[in-house]
């Protein structure tokens, strides 16, 4: 199949999507499958991103609207309104879209984000929730594409793997949190709250927002893949603590290296993360001595499950998609 993923990929830190996306495109060339980042006429399926084509570059709904009926993204396709596009014979290729949270309930108040993604929308044949929170976000939003699946993200297993078996004894307890985003609703003020433990050491890569005191949390600053799942093998389990994440790349990261996952219940990390991991409560000394006293059973089941975090399995259920995507025709 020739598939289009029309995101320009970046190999410096960037977010999860840029991860995730990378890894896809990895994947289903191994798969035998060609694989372009530009769309172009000889593109059966274009796989959009959310609302952007790459880091801080914004897709607009008129060049989608090109590419849906003409299979090309010129750079004057953006200012040649939609309904031009549209009254044109459709030439394009089948156009996926996948899509990432409600920006709002991400970030704390409206954002570009949020008009671009349902305007894109509106132009696709087919639709990828990272979650089913991101299905269940986006419909109480007026977003309910009529074809659509649920296919959560995967990682890299070669670099994202397991340390060998860990036990923890009566020695501190070794916590990570990773976020680019320096957003505060990814946490912070929990991340702090829980590096006063004691007996507890929690270190943190990426940005760490400057409004919040980290308290005794060490900073690590940004860091490259291959640094952050050395980290990640090094550490006992994780916290993730962001509010309303659709699908987080970290915690699948994480989990693919074999660690529990202290969540906040919140947007799609107990879907991701419930099975292997302690919910955070107010009460977060318990917290971290639930998460002791169930390390065990928890990284065994963890392991047992590790297909369920690759990228192997995502690039699959999405092949899938794209040909359930393609059998539909071209609307």
């Amino acid at each position: 199949m020739k598939i289009c993923i029309w995101f320009k990929l970046t190999d410096n830190p960037w977010g999860g999507g840029n991860q995730f996306l990378r890894a896809l495109a990895g994947e289903l060339a191994v798969m035998g499958h060609e694989v372009s980042h530009s769309p172009a006429p000889n593109a059966e399926v274009v796989l959009i991103n959310a609302h952007n084509a790459g880091p801080g570059i914004m897709l607009h709904p008129n060049q989608v609207a090109q590419v849906r009926q003409t299979a090309r993204a010129g750079w004057l396709g953006r200012y040649i309104p939609q309904t031009w596009w549209l009254r044109r014979r459709r030439r394009g290729p089948v156009l996926v879209h996948r899509l990432d949270g409600v920006a709002e309930l991400i970030r704390g108040h409206r954002t570009e984000a949020d008009v671009i993604q349902p305007a894109v929308n509106r132009l696709t044949d087919y639709t990828i929730f990272q979650s089913a929170y991101s299905q269940e976000s986006f419909a109480a939003h007026q977003v309910r594409p009529p074809r659509s699946t649920v296919i959560y993200n995967g990682v890299d297993p070669t670099m994202f793997s397991p340390a060998p078996e860990k036990r923890l004894g009566n020695r501190r307890l070794r916590l990570v949190a990773a976020s680019w985003s320096a957003n505060p609703r990814k946490g912070f003020a929990t991340l702090a709250a829980i590096s006063a433990l004691p007996d507890v050491e929690l270190r943190f890569v990426g940005n760490w927002c400057p409004s919040v005191a980290p308290e005794k949390v060490i900073l690590l600053g940004s860091q490259s893949s291959p640094e952050v799942a050395e980290i990640f093998r090094q550490s006992d389990a994780m916290v993730h603590a962001a509010e309303n994440e659709p699908c987080s790349n970290a915690i699948l990261e994480a989990l693919a290296c074999g660690l529990p996952v202290l969540y906040r219940d919140s947007g799609g990390n107990r879907e991701l993360a419930g099975d292997y991991g302690v919910a955070l409560s107010s009460d977060m000394e318990q917290d971290i001595a639930q998460l002791r006293s169930k390390y065990a059973a928890l990284r065994e089941k963890n392991l047992a499950d590790r297909p369920r975090f690759l990228i192997q399995h995502a690039a699959q259920k999405y092949l899938e998609a794209f040909q359930e995507a393609l059998g539909l025709g071209v609307m």
